[in-house]
């Protein structure tokens, strides 16, 4: 994490809990460069942890997230854990986001396929950090949103 410390410094010691940023805000923090990738990929900015994720590790490792990305604007959102997910300060706006991702209308449908969708995850990790698997399991295709 030594090249990301800068990062995780300067978000432990914000005020705020939110941090909209330009990429080259980013830099400026870290003191070089961010890598190719993080200019082509979201998946660079996700939250994952790990071998190979030393970035993440940098912002996680104070208690903060990314929760925007935004790869032709060159822009990311920093949030601190626990503080209100983006753009969604209640519950009325969280359904109106999830209306629009999924095309479902009813927020009685969309909590229940929510929670079809949370037990078939935990399911599936409790499983998997057991050692086994789920050969009739089929996970849903993965869509990225595009910010």
């Amino acid at each position: 994490m030594s090249r990301y410390r800068a990062l995780a410094d300067y978000l432990k010691g914000r005020g705020a809990s939110i941090w909209e940023a330009s990429f080259e805000d980013v830099e400026k923090v870290i003191g070089a460069p961010l890598p190719r990738s993080a200019y082509r990929y979201p998946a660079w900015w996700a939250n994952q942890t790990g071998v190979g994720h030393s970035q993440t590790e940098g912002w996680k490792s104070v208690g903060w997230r990314t929760a925007r990305v935004d790869i032709t604007g060159k822009r990311v959102r920093f949030e601190r854990e626990g503080a209100a997910p983006s753009g969604a300060a209640n519950d009325d706006q969280l359904f109106q986001e999830a209306r629009r991702l999924t095309g479902i209308k009813d927020n009685s449908s969309l909590v229940r396929e929510a929670l079809r969708a949370l037990v078939a995850r935990e399911a599936a990790a409790r499983l998997a950090r057991i050692g086994g698997t789920m050969p009739d399991y089929e996970a849903p295709p993965r869509q990225r949103p595009i910010w």
